[in-house]
């Protein structure tokens, strides 16, 4: 009897154990769903480090970087329009202008938006957009973010609240760097230092400025204005949002620093900021026009958009 028995235990006992092993497969693939609302969704991967699709190329040549004397004076004349205390000297760190060379580059045809830089945030767990820092109401009203999610009526506009080391730590995540000052430049005026991305006319319906803060209703989404596009196709180099640089900031680098791919000293006390935003008037949205900042300080007006270097042999034409 018990030789009867022993292949039917065998067989039980097999039957037991892959019942238990099915078990526990859809137990993990349960703990593993990327639905399952209890649990955040997060990225298992990072982005295709090569991927430029989402990018305009930059061919290799000269450009006018800056300002002359009349240009700073236009300028100054622009600016006392909507501010009597302006001063000349204000324009100075745009003096002189020169033709300055740089290599093929790509730079972001968008500046970075909460989307993206949530995929971000999820998937590295960096801080979240937002300044933690605030003491007064109106300092925590810049933050659109709370904690790692925002309202869904902000995910195509420029991210904001991020200092120069969250923008460099993105943009070496997405395979990329922040752009130099000169590559930024470049890319809002073209060759011939247009005044603004899209020429010399009025910043009226081609950009995002002059604004009082709205909360989540104070920016536009990136891409609004395709009136205000560069030469080079690239969106929203004027207004919307400040945009960090890699650059270390110094009020004389056009007088002193190399023509040929300029990158800034390499060290100093500030960053450089580029654009202009949704506060400013249009003055300060010509493509020439300098800012600085502390890296460690966050604003409600300011992002950033990435850049990445291109093979010297490339030949697309712009």
């Amino acid at each position: 009897m018990q030789k009867l028995m022993a292949p039917v235990q065998r067989v039980l006992v097999c039957l037991a154990f892959s019942l238990f092993l099915v078990s526990s497969l859809q137990a993990k693939d349960d703990n593993l769903n990327v639905d399952n609302p209890s649990e955040p969704k997060t990225l298992d991967t990072r982005p295709d480090l090569n991927d430029v699709s989402d990018m305009a190329f930059i061919r290799v040549g000269k450009f006018f970087r800056g300002s002359n004397f009349e240009e700073n004076k236009a300028a100054f004349k622009m600016c006392r329009k909507y501010d009597k205390s302006c001063k000349l000297w204000w324009f100075s760190d745009e003096y002189p202008g020169k033709l300055v060379s740089l290599d093929n580059y790509w730079i972001d045809i968008y500046e970075v938006t909460n989307e993206k830089y949530l995929e971000f945030v999820k998937a590295t767990e960096h801080p979240p957009a937002l300044d933690n820092s605030c003491t007064t109401d109106a300092c925590r009203e810049g933050n659109l973010w709370q904690g790692a999610s925002f309202p869904s009526a902000i995910s195509r506009q420029p991210v904001t609240q991020v200092n120069w080391y969250d923008a460099d730590a993105y943009c070496k995540w997405r395979g990329k760097r922040l752009p130099t000052e000169a590559e930024w430049e470049k890319a809002a005026r073209g060759p011939s230092g247009n005044s603004y991305p899209w020429g010399e006319s009025s910043p009226k319906g081609r950009a995002s400025y002059n604004r009082k803060w709205k909360g989540i209703y104070t920016m536009t989404n990136v891409g609004s204005y395709p009136n205000g596009v560069s030469l080079y196709g690239v969106h929203d180099m004027a207004g919307n949002v400040w945009e960090w640089v890699d650059d270390w900031y110094n009020r004389t680098y056009y007088t002193y620093g190399t023509k040929s791919n300029p990158k800034g000293y390499v060290e100093g006390e500030f960053k450089s900021l580029r654009g202009g935003s949704w506060v400013n008037f249009p003055d300060s949205l010509r493509s020439a026009f300098r800012r600085w900042s502390r890296p460690d300080v966050r604003f409600n007006d300011t992002g950033f958009r990435c850049a990445k270097s291109a093979p010297p042999d490339m030949k697309f034409k712009n």
